[in-house]
C-alpha cells in the first residue's frame, strides 16, 4: 500500500516539474522582492519564455504604466528580453506588480515589496536586507549585453568607454562636485573587486578607508576640544556622498536641511537674535559675508567637523559675541 502511494505521489511530481514554470516568465532583477535600496534609480524586469511576453504593465504603489511593448524585432535586438525603467520609490515601502502580456491576455504576474531608503543615517527594516548585484548568478543576467568579469587593466581604465564601471554607473557621477577617486573611475581605489561572495565590497569600515586620503583633515578634527558626533564615530558618509552630489564637499544634500534632519529645533533663526529687538535672524537666502558666491547656512556659523567651542563656531571662535562681529563689525 505504501508502496503504490509513493508511485503515485512520484508520478504527480514528475508532472508538476513537466508543466510550464510560470515564475520564469518574468522575474524583477532590480530591486528584487524583500529587499531594501538606497537609490530610485532603476527597475530592471527579464521577460523570460515560459511562457513568451509580447508586453508589460508595471505598477508602482498603486499607479500603473500603459501596455509596454517589447515584441518588435528592434527591441530584442536592443535590449534582448529585459526592460528597463526609472520608477520614482516612494520613501519606506512600496509594492511593484508586473503583469506580462501575450495576446491581451495576462501570462505572468509578479508582485514585490521593496523598501527605499531615503536618509543615509536610516537602516532599513531587519527583513529587507540591502540588495546586491554583483552576485554570480545576478551578474549573469546582465553579461550578455554586459562585461561583469573585467580585468584588472579595464577595471583602472580612465577612459570611460573602456571601463566596465562606467557603463552602468556614469550617472552617479553627473554632478557638480565630484569626488575624486570617483571622478577619474578609480572605483577599485574604495570597492575590492576580488571580494566575496558579492564582488566590489567596500574595503574598511566606518572612517577607515576615508582616513587612507583624508588622514590631515582628521588630524584637524582630532585637534578640537569639542567633536561633532558623525565625525567622532566616523560616520563621514552621513554627511557626504562617496561619489558626487550637486553640493559643495560632496554634501549629501542642501546644507541646511541635513543639518536640521537632526537638529530640527533650529530650523527658523530663532536661536540666533539680532540686537534687542528680538528679530530672527537669517539662516538661508541672503549672501554669506564671509565667503563669497556662497549663500548664508548652518556652517557660516558652526564648523560641521568640531571646534574648540562645544557649539562647533567657526575660526575657532569662543564667544558669541565675538562670532557676531565676524560679519558685523562695528
Amino acid at each position: 500500500m505504501m508502496n503504490m502511494f509513493i508511485k503515485k505521489w512520484m508520478v504527480c511530481l514528475t508532472a508538476f516539474l513537466l508543466l510550464p514554470v510560470c515564475v520564469f516568465a518574468l522575474e524583477l532583477v532590480y530591486p528584487a522582492d524583500g529587499t531594501s535600496v538606497r537609490k530610485s534609480n532603476y527597475v530592471i524586469i527579464k521577460a523570460g519564455n515560459s511562457p513568451v511576453v509580447d508586453g508589460l504593465t508595471v505598477e508602482i504603489n498603486g499607479v500603473g504604466s500603459d501596455l509596454i511593448d517589447i515584441s518588435s524585432v528592434e527591441y530584442k535586438q536592443a535590449f534582448a528580453d529585459l526592460l528597463i525603467l526609472m520608477p520614482d520609490l516612494d520613501p519606506g515601502l512600496n509594492k511593484i506588480v508586473l503583469n506580462g502580456i501575450t495576446g491581451g491576455k495576462s501570462v505572468a504576474k509578479v508582485e514585490a515589496e521593496v523598501y527605499f531608503v531615503v536618509n543615509p543615517w536610516d537602516d532599513p527594516p531587519e527583513q529587507f536586507p540591502p540588495f546586491i548585484l554583483h552576485l554570480p548568478q545576478k551578474e549573469s543576467l546582465c553579461a550578455p549585453c554586459h562585461n561583469m568579469d573585467p580585468s584588472s587593466e579595464e577595471l583602472n581604465s580612465f577612459d570611460p568607454r573602456k571601463n566596465p564601471c562606467n557603463s552602468c554607473h556614469k550617472r552617479m557621477i553627473h554632478k557638480k562636485h565630484v569626488h575624486g577617486p570617483a571622478g577619474v573611475l578609480e572605483c577599485t581605489t574604495c570597492h575590492d573587486a576580488a571580494s566575496g561572495p558579492a564582488k566590489y565590497a567596500i574595503e574598511g569600515r566606518g572612517n577607515q578607508l576615508c582616513l587612507e586620503c583624508h588622514e590631515d583633515k582628521f588630524d584637524d578634527f582630532k585637534a578640537q576640544k569639542f567633536m561633532h558626533g558623525p565625525v567622532e564615530t566616523g560616520d563621514c558618509l552621513v554627511c557626504h556622498s562617496p561619489h558626487a552630489t550637486d553640493e559643495f564637499a560632496q554634501v549629501r544634500g542642501n546644507i541646511n536641511s541635513l543639518c536640521q534632519a537632526c537638529h530640527q529645533s533650529f530650523s527658523d533663526g530663532r536661536h540666533i537674535l539680532r540686537g534687542i529687538s528680538g528679530q530672527i535672524h537669517p539662516v538661508a537666502g541672503v549672501f554669506d559675508p564671509t565667503r563669497s558666491n556662497r549663500d548664508l547656512n548652518c556652517t557660516s556659523c558652526h564648523n560641521p567637523h568640531g571646534g574648540q567651542a562645544k557649539n562647533y563656531f567657526v575660526n575657532n571662535i569662543l564667544d558669541r559675541f565675538v562670532l557676531c562681529q565676524y560679519c558685523h563689525k562695528k
